[in-house]
């Protein structure tokens, strides 16, 4: 059951009684007169909360999540039916983008923002009104809207930069609502104090087991708090014993999501999880991730059924991993209303995709070359990782097609690339666009925290020694890092271990066991990585190959380009998508500015104290959107 058919009964009946055309916030009951008469008990609350969960599975905002977080990036280039697609999208894969360009209309964000401000001004006041709406509840109820809201801010900021920012309720057409940009670092300041003030209202497990990633829980607080974390930690200008305590702070947050999800696992409250969890990565590792593949199920050499893949992506979605996800109703029109995902069935693809292709595609890039069966730390994919095959299709006459949230349940071939094709696996496509959108998951938390304890170890390693005026070496004694599992990390070597086996751990789960002598060739081997540079790949590969396609890469990128202070790296990495004009986007990329997307030319008029990014205000006077 979704999660649509679990609050239909608390708000559907409440919102169809209701004066509203939708949930915008331009058609709600806001004025001073209405208001009085609108939001009269716990119900009206409940109605509006859930209304804001709503607004993220609209087509505006989930466009823009993946316009903004994966298009943009070098997973995706213009698939077999790019004609179809609007002239701003083929624009923006030539990497054109200009003002006037509808993917930088950010106005479906603002519109949510607002909705939950309006929560927050109002539902205070139903607390006083009525019995039935109790202090717990209005807790609960404002920590789930300011979660959303600081959500909604968070993309803004990745995006844009600087942008104008409020907590304030625009409620009154007499209200001057029009405001500057704000610096972003303020933002973020505000946002983690905002989330850090009300973690602990949010449930910490609902009854129902849906609701614990399809609505906001105390571990998707958490995980959104890591996720900002280690974008404040990720800016040059900071001074790098400030930016290694956000690091740490990542870290622990992650932590915190982590146990929950091995104290969830432990607990198994149904029975059910147990035979889910691959044991072995347990027993190894201590991660409670779902179990890929087992050698019974191989049938002959004919496939095997990637059983992690379909549990998260595949079915109803909202599988243990999952930290927090946005939910699509498989029979909308049961309900008399659109909650299908018709975004990704346009852009990724559906039913036909595979023999037709879709608007996108996966960048060929990624496997321009046959991979081997060795493990290469240059490399995307060894032909033994099942996500070079549950995520995209691909063989040399393919065109790339995007499988991940398109196929509703995916078969792999288990061996080397000699008899390693896709052909015939007979993945089956959903019927229809219902496909949840995951916001956070198990192995994007664990990869967070890698991330974050590289960047840690290369800060001890930097800091271990100091020389004073008289010549004389000192060191400086470490921070000690106690681990919740009992570990205590005060060196750099240790967190370079403990990153290294994060990513084995989610690497063990997607590909088989190939052993040479007692190597397993297959998967990275912690021997080949000895400084920093090796780890920051080790990670950003694996999250590249984890996460592909779900929003997450070219946010990566960016917070790569802000921690090392320049665009070399990833500019190189992006202009090598560009087939035509790879140089000029290169000398347009110098700018780490270029990185952000531009104001819309609307907003530009609306509000006079918005000025345009700089890096488009020159591209305006010097490029002819062609």
């Amino acid at each position: 059951m979704k999660l649509k058919n679990i609050i239909k009964s608390i708000g559907l009946a409440i919102l169809s009684s209701l004066p509203l055309v939708s949930c915008d916030v331009e058609v709600l009951p806001l004025n001073q007169i209405i208001a009085q008469n609108y939001w009269t008990s716990k119900a009206d609350v409940e109605s509006v909360v859930f209304s804001c969960y709503t607004g993220l599975t609209s087509s505006d905002v989930i466009t823009r999540m993946i316009i903004w977080g994966e298009v943009r990036s070098d997973n995706i280039k213009e698939g077999q039916q790019i004609s179809q697609a609007s002239k701003d999208l083929q624009y923006l894969l030539n990497g054109n983008i200009l003002e006037t360009n509808t993917y930088c209309d950010f106005s479906a964000f603002y519109k949510l923002i607002n909705r939950c401000n309006t929560v927050e001004l109002y539902a205070p006041v139903i607390q006083e009104r009525d019995p039935n709406y109790t202090e717990s509840d209005l807790r609960q109820n404002l920590a789930e809207v300011k979660a959303i809201r600081d959500l909604c801010y968070f993309y803004l900021i990745r995006t844009y930069g600087d942008v104008p920012f409020t907590f304030v309720a625009s409620i009154d057409d007499d209200q001057n609502y029009y405001l500057p940009a704000t610096k972003q670092e303020l933002i973020l300041d505000t946002l983690i104090m905002d989330l850090e003030a009300n973690v602990n209202y949010a449930p910490k497990r609902y009854v129902n087991e849906i609701e614990n990633s399809a609505r906001i829980s105390r571990n998707a607080i958490n995980a959104i708090l890591a996720d900002m974390y280690l974008w404040r930690a990720s800016n040059a200008n900071v001074a790098p014993a400030t930016r290694n305590a956000d690091y740490l702070k990542c870290v622990e947050y992650c932590d915190k999501v982590i146990d929950a999800k091995i104290a969830e696992y432990k607990e198994d409250r149904y029975g059910t999880l147990r035979p889910q969890i691959s044991r072995d990565i347990y027993a190894e590792y201590g991660f409670p991730l779902l179990e890929e593949w087992a050698e019974s199920d191989q049938t002959s050499g004919v496939g095997t059924n990637a059983k992690a893949f379909n549990k998260i992506f595949g079915g109803d979605g909202n599988s243990f991993e999952s930290i927090f996800e946005l939910n699509f109703e498989e029979e909308s029109h049961r309900y008399g209303s659109s909650n299908e995902n018709s975004v990704i069935g346009s852009l990724y693809g559906g039913r036909n995709s595979r023999d037709n292709g879709a608007q996108l595609a996966a960048n060929d890039i990624m496997m321009s070359q046959k991979p081997g069966a060795n493990y290469e730390a240059n490399g995307l994919f060894s032909s033994y990782d099942f996500r070079s095959q549950t995520s995209f299709l691909w063989h040399e006459s393919n065109p790339y097609t995007i499988q991940k949230y398109v196929v509703e349940s995916s078969r792999v071939k288990v061996g080397a690339y000699a008899s390693w094709s896709v052909d015939g696996l007979n993945n089956s496509a959903r019927q229809e666009n219902y496909a949840n959108w995951i916001l956070y998951r198990l192995t994007d938390i664990m990869l967070m925290k890698a991330e974050a304890e590289v960047q840690i170890a290369a800060y001890l390693d930097e800091n271990a020694t100091a020389t004073t005026d008289d010549g004389t070496t000192t060191t400086t004694p470490a921070p000690r890092r106690i681990i919740p599992t009992g570990n205590v990390y005060s060196t750099a070597k240790e967190y370079y271990d403990d990153a290294f086996n994060i990513v084995r751990a989610i690497n063990d789960r997607s590909t088989p066991q190939i052993k040479v002598g007692t190597q397993n060739t297959s998967r990275p081997q912690r021997s080949n990585f000895n400084i920093k540079k090796d780890f920051d790949l080790l990670v950003e590969n694996e999250r590249r190959r984890e996460l592909l396609f779900e929003g997450k890469r070219y946010y990566d990128l960016v917070r790569r380009a802000r921690r090392e202070g320049n665009t070399t790296y990833v500019a190189g990495l992006l202009s090598n998508k560009f087939t035509q004009n790879s140089s000029a986007m290169r000398i347009k990329m110098a700018m780490i500015e270029f990185l952000y997307m531009p104001f819309s030319e609307d907003e530009l008029k609306r509000n006079p104290l918005l000025v345009q990014n700089p890096a488009f205000d020159k591209e305006k006077k010097n490029t002819i959107n062609y």
